[in-house]
């Protein structure tokens, strides 16, 4: 089963209150009704986002079923990190929750305490065995730029925590804003590998905040993905799970 399971998660990394286009938070909520899950990290420095910039990385992650962390740049890497891992893990137990319940009529914390043990277990080796499919969608605009060299180890890093796991990972990136009038910017296709020479010359501080269609573009790059898995997989379909 956990070869044709998919877990599919945004990763948002700003440091700033949305100032173009579509509402993110309505975005957000779109993802999560197609069974993708949206974290936020707000990244900040000397300065802080500001109250309205705060309540808007949280309510895009209630809305997207993830988690929000605010957090300095030192911390960014650890954070995605973690955060990546820890909503598989919450994704997974909402699945086994929900077959449980309709099995025994019980979730995981009513079952007994060795029970909920060996349940546990097995989510564990689930995450390890899933397939993940990861978008992580970078501010680029202006107030970034002190903080853009961090940003691109974070997400190096990542990827090289993904590597080692059983099952396969595959990391996309987008810009926003991206180059010129474009709201966002394509910078790494789905891959098991990040390319840093792309990451390098991409990732340049400009223009707004364009957070809402960051997050849709992220959505259009799980549904071109998949159409190609569709085409490429002899044994079966993948499918989604969250």
């Amino acid at each position: 089963m956990n070869e044709q399971v998919t877990i599919r998660q945004i990763l948002v990394i700003t440091d700033g209150c949305s100032n173009i286009g579509e509402d993110p938070v309505d975005v957000a909520r779109q993802a999560r009704k197609q069974g993708i899950v949206v974290n936020v990290i707000g990244v900040i420095d000397k300065n802080e986002m500001g109250q309205q910039g705060h309540d808007e990385a949280m309510s895009i992650a209630d809305a997207g079923g993830g988690m929000c962390r605010i957090v300095s740049p030192v911390d960014l890497s650890a954070t995605a990190q973690m955060m990546t891992h820890q909503t598989m893990q919450m994704t997974l137990q909402q699945a086994v929750n929900q077959e449980l319940l309709h099995v025994m009529g019980k979730t995981t914390e009513e079952l007994p305490p060795e029970d909920r043990s060996r349940i546990m277990q097995v989510v564990d080796k689930m995450e390890e065995e899933v397939g993940l499919q990861l978008v992580v969608a970078v501010d680029m605009s202006a107030s970034m730029k002190e903080k853009i060299d961090t940003t691109r180890e974070a997400i190096r890093d990542l990827t090289l925590s993904l590597q080692v796991r059983l099952g396969g990972s595959r990391v996309a990136v987008i810009a926003f804003p991206g180059q010129g009038d474009q709201t966002t910017k394509l910078v790494q296709p789905f891959a098991d590998e990040i390319d840093m020479r792309s990451m390098e010359h991409s990732l340049q501080a400009r223009g707004g905040t364009p957070t809402g269609p960051a997050i849709a573009h992220a959505i259009r790059l799980f549904s071109s993905d998949s159409d190609r898995l569709l085409d490429d997989d002899v044994d079966g379909p993948r499918r989604g799970y969250a």
